[in-house]
């Protein structure tokens, strides 16, 4: 699929449970420099900010692929779909996002055979709404609403993978029309949300949707399709999704690179991502990056701990990372996890999901 019509390739894919805002990376903790907003960064996974300072960066960190493959989407001007929703939600609301990829998640350059996810997307008890597609090319497309339960495209991948981002809509019991006992006997009864392809067809409960993060392979050539969910409550703080490539590197100090997007939880584009990961002297493994807007502004300063994980389940991805991003006057504004995925080969690229959450001010 082209990448200059990319979202956020989303979703967070697999990974344990809720996370604290602070806590993750104690051991790191150190004095900060007395001033490192202008500092050289030089990369140091010793230093407690990695080295980055705070400084403001080019658009993209002036890198030509973040630019193309995890720029702002422009992929839903194609699609005039009259349910897709470029505005924030209204927070006087619970909401429940479902983000889901399908395709190759590691991006095979070596696959050359197409395969077909034409499918829908339905609920039971409630509604469906479609905000984004996700890196859809011409000849990809929602069909037209023919019901407000369900959600249907056309799709078709090779190396790269599609997705859709929907927001979920549990059916109040004051908007059903009662008509005897049976109508009457549905009111209150949870979501159930079933995705339907030709490779995969699953059906999700609303237990099972208030944190889900699962990525289902479906054959051996890389294909597989991956579930995030957000429930956000009235009240609660702003949070997010963050995706893109996870890469081992040679001949450098620290063991591999990251670099992708910071979307918002209906998948506002909010900027770049990009980062460093590696071992430190205290044989620690640790990650450090910065955020920056669409603009270049800073944003904030990533740092966490990666690893491998018993808790993952088997062939949906390799390892971990779970850390907390301070802002310009170095407080911890929030956190972020999620589970990377290696290249297939040596020296190819393989990707990360996540989620971040705001640290709001009590």
């Amino acid at each position: 699929m082209p990448r200059t019509r990319t979202l956020f390739s989303i979703a967070l894919v697999a990974i344990v449970a809720v996370w604290g805002v602070v806590g993750c990376d104690s051991s790191m903790d150190a004095d900060a420099p007395a001033d490192i907003s202008s500092r050289t960064q030089t990369i140091n996974l010793d230093d407690p900010y990695g080295g980055y300072n705070t400084a403001d960066e080019r658009p993209g960190f002036g890198d030509p692929y973040l630019l193309e493959n995890y720029g702002a989407d422009q992929a839903n001007l194609a699609f005039a779909a009259a349910d897709l929703d470029t505005t924030r939600i209204d927070r006087r609301r619970p909401h429940r996002f479902l983000m889901i990829t399908w395709g190759n998640l590691r991006a095979d350059s070596t696959i050359d055979a197409s395969t077909d996810w034409s499918g829908s997307l339905c609920v039971e008890n409630g509604a469906v709404r479609a905000l984004r597609t996700i890196r859809f090319e011409r000849g990809d497309y929602l069909l037209p609403r023919t019901s407000r339960t369900c959600v249907e495209w056309v799709s078709h991948t090779k190396p790269s993978f599609d997705g859709i981002l929907v927001s979920l809509h549990r059916s109040p019991c004051d908007s059903l029309v009662s008509v005897g006992a049976v109508v009457d006997s549905l009111c209150g009864e949870p979501l159930a949300v079933t995705f339907k392809t030709g490779p995969l067809t699953i059906t999700f409960t609303q237990d099972e949707l208030r944190n889900l993060h699962r990525v289902i392979p479906v054959d051996d050539a890389g294909n597989a399709v991956a579930f995030n969910t957000l429930v956000l409550k009235p009240g609660d703080c702003p949070q997010g999704f963050l995706a893109g490539q996870w890469k081992d590197v040679e001949g450098e100090r620290y063991e591999g690179v990251f670099r992708g997007q910071w979307v918002s939880e209906n998948g506002l584009h909010e900027g770049f991502l990009r980062g460093v990961y590696g071992v430190n002297r205290r044989g620690e493994h640790v990650f450090f990056g910065k955020w920056i807007n669409q603009a270049g502004t800073f944003r904030g300063i990533v740092r966490g701990r990666y690893g491998r994980g018993p808790d993952l389940r088997e062939g949906e991805a390799d390892g971990w990372f779970n850390g907390v991003w301070f802002n310009r006057r170095l407080l911890v504004g929030g956190n972020l996890r999620g589970v990377w995925g290696q290249g297939e080969r040596k020296g190819e690229a393989g990707f990360f999901r996540g989620a971040w959450a705001q640290r709001c001010l009590q």
